[in-house]
C-alpha cells in the first residue's frame, strides 16, 4: 500500500482478508448469511441448514414442497447471490 493514500474502512478490510488468505472463506460465510435476503422469509424458514464448500452451496430443507419450488429457480438463486457477493463464489445448489 503506498503513503499517503487514505482507504475507506471496507477497502481496508477487504486488503486485510486477502493478505490473511481469509478472503474465500469470509465471502462464503457472507453467502450462506444472504440466503434468507435472495430466497425471502417464507422460503427460509423451511430452510434448516445452509453451508458453502467448494463453491456447492448445500441447503436443507424441513419442507419438500419449498425444496422442488427452490430447485426450480436454481440458476437464478445462484446468480443473485453471486450478484450480491460482487463475485463468483457459488457454482452450484444442491437441496436436500
Amino acid at each position: 500500500m503506498k503513503q499517503g493514500k487514505t482507504l475507506k474502512l471496507d477497502e481496508l478490510i477487504d486488503l486485510y482478508l486477502k493478505q490473511a488468505g481469509l478472503d474465500r472463506r469470509f465471502k462464503e460465510m457472507e453467502a450462506c448469511s444472504l440466503w434468507p435476503e435472495v430466497v425471502g422469509r417464507a422460503i427460509a424458514g423451511y430452510t434448516r441448514e445452509v453451508s458453502l464448500s467448494g463453491g456447492t452451496l448445500l441447503v436443507r430443507f424441513t419442507s419438500a414442497v419449498a425444496r422442488h419450488e427452490i430447485m426450480m429457480v436454481k440458476e437464478g438463486v445462484i446468480q443473485a447471490l453471486n450478484d450480491r457477493l460482487g463475485e463468483r463464489v457459488i457454482t452450484d445448489l444442491v437441496c436436500r
